[in-house]
């Protein structure tokens, strides 16, 4: 098939939703086990309120009185579509989903029979109010919590509340965070899990008269969102008493670069993979939310990195004081990698006095510096993409904005591939695009030889050689590193990785258009800064290692690999620490596609990496136990 070449600039511009599919949203333990199975409503002024003490329950439900929640929407049928309270999960989309470690009655949205296609739900909103007040003027900081268990889509699922009545009514916290999927991308979160909002600002105006409602609304997709059935179970919902001193790490990333890019990124952008001829300072920040009933004094944020060698280097943000409710973006200094290898990051979110609910004060990611692979993905599959909806069957490219920090060479690509069994037999190759600053347009520069894809290279990541090699990047560069496929029924099936930031994966559909992915994630696609020119032709046939699949795993996972000749191959998995935990002599193996099954019989839950060797050739991946 005819590769189309561009011959003119492309301009940027956003609006189209997308068909991806992301992984399940881990299990989070329960914060509180509940204290009553009833309602619950403390009186005010009472000894049991005075007795109160951080993590008590203030009020909350069961569902086990229907009668106590109004369902409102479009529909008259709740039971179809929309609310409605009972135990039976019969018809809904996550038949066996158990109670979410409760018992009793729970709270359920549902859109419609799953086993009619075309039964849809109506646009909302479709609300689940529950009939009294609540007078919380004498809890400090009071957090609400519930346990959920079901799927997002591109909608809104949201806790909120109000203080005039139900007048208006205030988001106290939302499943935003959760990566949202399209109608036909499959669940996003499917196992129970406890959500913990702080709602001490949306009841300001009047702690003594909350309202408290379910909301689900479906009206900024249009009905063509809505064509299978899936929904939300909440159950055990309540308002407890926060903290004095309860500091959140929220948003902690880790960017490299100091310039403005197209998308207005002043503080760079994360890169998962990079070469030792882009290294470049890495600066980490996080935000701080104050959750607790007093001004948390001396805040600061603390990141201590470990580099492959198992050194540490600790990097701090200033420390300021966070007022009750707000929040506060802290920066640390600069941190400047050096040695090839896996490096693990660390927040720590402090402050002068002993936080009492330390739980929620870390987060941890890593990033990779390769011999010569660049890339923003972490190397772990969590999804793909196929097309975007307004163009299904049509051809696509779709990639992410990277800078160049140093000047250099590219001299290939490598893409991964999902293991649908649909992709064999079909086209793909790589773009690459650079930004014209001036008049702020993306220019294609190069572009890689197509490739047939076979049954070796499911799940995988295939390299491909630029036709026109090695092309020329130099420091400042802002490119758009892209996938590209001819479209088909169904598409093939490009891998997306972690969450990245908006406006930073980008696209060309059908008709030439560059388009912004909603909600990204990072695609699986990478450069490889070498020049193959002088490198004959079986030095350039590489082998090639995917990423463990699944992964995380609970059972059992699958590394695949393909060698260009005969090689001794080996591999050892390490835990974070650096030990040893298993080792796989594969023995001498002949040309060709291999797998190692690994089982998680003796490895226990967290984060190990793998490093794969055969003959001079050497890879390390980073894989997750989750049982």
């Amino acid at each position: 098939m005819k590769k189309v070449y561009l011959s003119a600039a492309l301009f940027l511009f956003s609006g189209i939703v997308i068909g991806q599919v992301k992984g399940t949203f881990p299990t989070q333990e329960k914060i509180y086990e509940l204290k009553t199975n009833n309602e619950n409503i403390r009186p005010t002024g009472s000894s049991q309120a005075q007795d109160r003490a951080p993590g008590d329950i203030a009020w909350s439900s069961d569902f086990s009185v229907a009668a106590d929640w109004t369902a409102a929407g479009p529909s008259t049928d709740y039971t179809t579509n929309g609310w409605s309270i009972g135990s039976s999960t019969n018809g809904w989309y996550f038949p066996n989903t158990g109670d979410m470690g409760t018992t009793g009655d729970f709270a359920r949205f549902v859109n419609g029979d799953p086993n009619v296609v075309g039964d849809v739900i109506e646009n909302g909103p479709f609300t689940l109010e529950y009939n009294g007040t609540i007078d919380l003027s004498t809890v400090p900081a009071p957090h609400l919590e519930f346990e959920q268990y079901g799927a997002r889509f591109i909608t809104v699922q949201a806790v909120e509340v109000s203080t005039d009545g139900g007048n208006n009514w205030i988001v106290a916290g939302s499943n935003d965070d959760i990566p949202a999927l399209t109608a036909d991308a499959g669940a996003v979160y499917d196992q129970p899990q406890t959500r913990r909002f702080n709602i001490t600002s949306a009841i300001a105006g009047n702690p003594s008269n909350v309202k408290i409602r379910l909301f689900w609304d479906g009206a900024q997709n249009g009905p063509n969102m809505n064509y299978i059935a899936y929904g939300w179970y909440v159950d055990d919902i309540r308002v407890v008493e926060g903290y004095q001193y309860d500091t959140e790490i929220a948003s902690a990333i880790d960017r490299t670069g100091a310039g403005v890019n197209s998308m207005g990124f002043a503080s760079g952008l994360t890169y998962k993979m990079t070469p030792v001829s882009q290294i470049d300072p890495v600066e980490f920040s996080a935000i701080l939310i104050n959750n607790g009933s007093a001004v948390a004094a001396g805040s600061n944020l603390s990141v201590t990195i470990t580099d492959p060698n198992g050194t540490p280097t600790t990097v701090t943000s200033p420390s300021v004081g966070i007022p009750v409710g707000g929040s506060d973006s802290l920066i640390t200094a600069t941190y400047t990698p050096t040695a090839v290898g896996t490096y693990t990051v660390d927040f720590l979110a402090d402050q002068t006095n002993p936080d009492g609910f330390p739980s929620n004060n870390t987060s941890s990611t890593s990033f990779e510096i390769t011999e010569h692979l660049y890339s923003r993905d972490n190397g772990v599959l969590n999804g793909s993409i196929g097309n975007v909806s307004s163009q299904n069957g049509l051809e696509l490219s779709i990639g992410n904005s990277m800078e160049i920090f140093n000047d250099g060479v590219v001299g290939a690509m490598e893409i991964v591939i999902t293991s649908d069994p649909e992709n064999v037999g079909q086209l793909i190759y790589g773009r690459i695009f650079l930004l014209d600053p001036v008049a702020e347009e993306f220019n294609e520069i190069a572009v890689t030889a197509e490739h047939e894809i076979t049954n070796a290279d499911l799940g995988t990541a295939i390299r491909l050689y630029l036709e026109e090699m090695p092309i020329e990047v130099f420091e400042g560069d802002e490119l758009l590193v892209c996938a590209a496929h001819y479209g088909g029924n169904p598409e093939v099936r490009f891998g997306m990785a972690q969450p990245v930031e908006q406006g930073t994966v980008l696209g060309v559909d059908a008709g030439s258009d560059f388009f912004t992915l909603t909600d990204p994630e990072a695609i699986m696609v990478r450069l490889d800064m070498r020049d193959f020119t002088s490198v004959n032709e079986n030095e350039i046939s590489s082998i090639s290692v995917s990423q463990n699949v699944p992964n995380p795993f609970d059972d059992n996972t699958v590394v695949r690999y393909n060698l260009n000749e005969t090689a001794n191959v080996s591999m050892n998995i390490v835990d974070v620490t650096g030990k040893v935990v298993a080792t796989y002599n594969q023995g001498t193996q002949p040309a060709g596609a291999h797998t190692i099954n690994i089982s998680a019989d003796k490895l226990s839950n967290g984060i190990y990496f793998y490093t794969f060797k055969a003959g001079e050739y050497s890879v390390t991946k980073r894989m997750v136990v989750s049982k």
